[in-house]
């Protein structure tokens, strides 16, 4: 919410995936906000994106991650690292050491569909040894987003057709 219409964007994106939408607006509504939703298979949680360099929002999203995982709600929690593969390598180690006392975070990448260097996932995956899951490949939802195919990030690393 702190984005200029980011509320209405994730409206939009819910129209487009059918599905509800609630906004919270600090750490403590979370718990009474995903209580709401447990009927429903699976619950997302987007944070919004903020500069890892700002301790009092990083600490926030750590801090509402950590009031699910250690509520009483039965959900098993899943955490994505969302992380642009066009940012340079140096941040996206700043990045990772932000946002280290978080556990079991996957990886998630977005603009593969703007570079050509895509060492920055193996290095990533290589430095915080966090599971690879899935990549974005340009601005259609959903239809962009799909499982990390190592294959594939494999033969392009080592110059092959993709």
């Amino acid at each position: 919410t702190y984005r200029i219409a980011a509320v209405e964007q994730l409206n939009t994106y819910a129209n487009i995936l059918d599905v509800p939408v609630n906004v919270v607006y600090t750490p403590a509504e979370i718990i009474g906000k995903i209580e709401e939703f447990l009927s429903n298979d699976m619950i997302l949680v987007d944070t919004a994106g903020r500069s890892h360099r700002n301790e009092a929002q990083r600490d926030e999203i750590i801090e509402m991650i950590n009031l699910v995982k250690n509520s009483d709600i039965n959900v098993d929690v899943e955490i994505f690292l969302v992380l642009s593969v066009t940012t340079k390598y140096k941040d996206l180690v700043a990045i990772a050491n932000a946002y280290k006392p978080l556990e079991n975070i996957k990886l998630l990448f977005t603009k593969a569909d703007e570079t050509h260097a895509l060492g920055n996932i193996l290095n990533m995956k290589w430095y915080t040894d966090a599971p690879l899951s899935y990549s974005t490949y340009g601005q259609n939802v959903p239809d962009d987003i799909e499982k990390l195919d190592v294959q594939k990030l494999a033969k392009h690393l080592l110059g092959g057709d993709c």
